[in-house]
């Protein structure tokens, strides 16, 4: 089987997320994407993010339409610290040994994945695959390691496609060890930074997130914090007057 894990905070989860998951699972004919929200990031404050049960609701209401899509509690059900390395072995554990991973992240995060727990490990566990996002340079990605990010790295080797070049062959062997795959696809310009921004301004966050998404958000008053403490109340929709 040949699966896609598609991990991050997604607070909140966004189109951005969803599209270039798409493209991998068709360009990589993956059988299944797992999202997997991380419960407690290392390298985020408990606090800077909403409860891991409001991020894992979010992202299952986001992949709920997709057959192919899914999403994990295995790291809200581990306790203490979300470890990539961690996951990637329970999955492989749980699928079994005929099991090939694919780890798909967007290569802000790669840039930081050498400060990560047994990062080395984590490129012999899975295929590591890096998406573009906007204004960074994926064919720029190798030369702007240090010399010592690509010691905690493993030494990686690089290869960067465009999304039509990949061809799928379902008949390949599993990943190749240290091969680090930067694959350009279609890139939104959305980040989940501002979207909580844009829901603190009382504004609408439709084309953004799915419906589905937003009116959990608004339910729930996420990431309206500051307007409430300033007494301003919630000012209309998420979805921009669309919600029935």
């Amino acid at each position: 089987m040949r699966i896609g894990v598609m991990g991050g905070t997604f607070d909140p989860i966004h189109l951005g997320h969803l599209r270039a998951a798409e493209e991998i699972y068709w360009a990589f004919a993956l059988d299944h994407i797992i999202f997997v929200p991380a419960a407690r990031p290392p390298h985020k404050a408990d606090q800077d993010v909403a409860a891991p049960i409001h991020r894992y609701e979010m992202v299952s209401l986001a992949t709920v339409f997709s057959p192919y899509f899914s999403v994990s509690p295995i790291e809200i059900s581990r306790p203490g610290r979300s470890y990539s390395v961690e996951t990637l072995r329970e999955l492989l554990k749980l699928y079994g040994p005929e099991t090939h991973l694919w780890f798909i992240m967007g290569v802000d995060t790669f840039l930081e994945m050498s400060t990560w727990k047994e990062a080395a490990q984590i490129l012999r566990l899975a295929q590591v695959v890096v998406t573009a996002r906007p204004g960074w340079r994926l064919d720029e990605v190798e030369k702007t390691l240090t010399p010592r990010q690509r010691r905690q790295l493993g030494s990686p080797q690089f290869k960067y496609l465009k999304i039509a070049e990949v061809t799928p062959d379902p008949s390949r062997r599993g990943p190749v060890p240290g091969l680090v795959l930067l694959v350009e696809v279609v890139s939104l310009d959305i980040s989940s930074t501002e979207i909580r921004q844009l829901v603190e301004e009382g504004r609408s966050i439709r084309f953004l997130v799915p419906d589905t998404v937003a009116a959990y958000m608004s339910k729930n008053r996420l990431y309206q914090g500051r307007r409430e403490a300033a007494g301003e109340g919630v000012q209309g929709s998420l979805l921009g007057g669309w919600e029935e």
